[in-house]
């Protein structure tokens, strides 16, 4: 009975190795760090872009090697299994950090692509989320003469490692999926695109969606305010016109507070209070004037905050979770959800402001 076993245990063992081991070794794998989806040639179709990181013994800026290789096919999951064909090694997506989705493909719907991406459990919920202009195979193919390896420059553009704008705004996997699926909370998007040299990205704008297309795309100037006032980014400025100058204010710490009142014809009230230092503006500028210029700064922001609102509202979006927020007065109950559903394109806006001028700066 004994002998019996072990031949048994032996076959087992046997049958195991003839199947070949699934483990491949980091020689023999591509590893993708940046993901695009545009809307295919065809109807119904979509454009899957992958950009290869190549091995380099050398790190060094502008010596990153990559391969950009794209398929069109019905669905996303077919597209990326035909992209196997194109390559020699298999493709591993543990390193993809950034997902990118074509203008025209956000225009119609992002649902299968979302559903895929969703499903797959190598792709990072942390990964970075953007639109892509004019669409994502476009901008996967630049190459910035600053990477140090491939999808660096992308990384540090989103990431808090490098760069820290204003103008630009860091969307995750996993929050962008739960604002397309929370009642009362709509989902935005930074955009990038390629510089008119074709030598770097520009993410400078956002676009807003509502739960199933784009809806809204706001400007520079318009992506900073909200920035500051949806994100609370305390490393921004604020730059207004004064007696016929130019003046900068650095701000270094940033507070909201938003409230929705309970009225048939709601009211949001958003207090904002904002503090730091003159960056730029003309010598002795703070002397008896400081109450003075700090007002002035408070109606110039103030008014530009509070055209943003009403135009974000006329557009049908609500990345702000004005939504939710009455919601929450009243237990999320489904009528009330139709009752704000009906009230929030009447919704008025009040924006009080409060910003403080610690000093100057540092004058020599």
């Amino acid at each position: 009975m004994r002998r019996i076993a072990l031949l048994i245990a032996l076959a087992i063992a046997m049958m195991g190795l003839g199947s070949g081991c699934g483990f491949k070794d980091i020689d023999k794998r591509f590893f993708v760090v940046a993901m695009g989806v545009d809307s295919g040639r065809q109807p119904n179709t979509y454009k899957v872009t992958l950009r290869l990181a190549v091995p380099s013994s050398k790190i060094e800026s502008g010596k990153a090697v990559s391969e950009v290789e794209s398929f069109e096919a019905p669905t996303v999951a077919e597209a990326v299994r035909h992209l196997k064909s194109l390559v020699d090694k298999e493709l591993d997506f543990g390193h993809c950090r950034v997902i990118l989705f074509g203008k025209r493909l956000m225009e119609q719907s992002m649902d299968e692509p979302l559903n895929w991406l969703s499903r797959r459990r190598d792709i990072s919920m942390v990964a970075f989320m953007a639109m892509a202009e004019p669409n994502a195979h476009e901008v996967l193919q630049l190459s910035p003469l600053s990477e140090r390896y491939p999808g660096n420059a992308l990384l540090l553009s989103f990431g808090s490692e490098g760069t820290e704008s204003s103008y630009t705004l860091t969307e995750y996997l996993f929050d962008f999926m739960r604002r397309r699926t929370e009642t009362g909370m709509d989902g935005y998007l930074p955009i990038i695109r390629r510089d008119l040299d074709g030598n770097s990205y520009h993410v400078d704008k956002v676009a807003f969606m509502d739960k199933r297309k784009l809806r809204l795309s706001l400007t520079p100037e318009e992506t900073q305010l909200f920035n500051i006032s949806a994100k609370r980014f305390d490393k921004s400025f604020i730059a207004i016109p004064y007696q016929g100058t130019r003046i900068v204010l650095a701000l270094t710490q940033v507070k909201v507070l938003i409230q929705v009142s309970e009225a048939d014809n709601p009211q949001v009230t958003l207090r904002i209070r904002a503090s730091g230092f003159l960056e730029e503006g003309p010598p002795n500028l703070l002397k008896g004037n400081a109450s003075m210029i700090e007002s002035h700064l408070q109606k110039e922001f103030g008014g530009q905050l509070e055209d943003l609102l009403y135009k974000i509202r006329n557009n049908g979006v609500d990345p702000y979770g004005f939504g939710i927020r009455y919601l929450a007065q009243h237990f999320g109950q489904a009528k009330e959800w139709e009752k704000w559903k009906k009230a929030y394109p009447q919704a008025s806006f009040r924006v009080v402001t409060r910003i403080v001028i610690n000093k100057a700066g540092l004058v020599k």
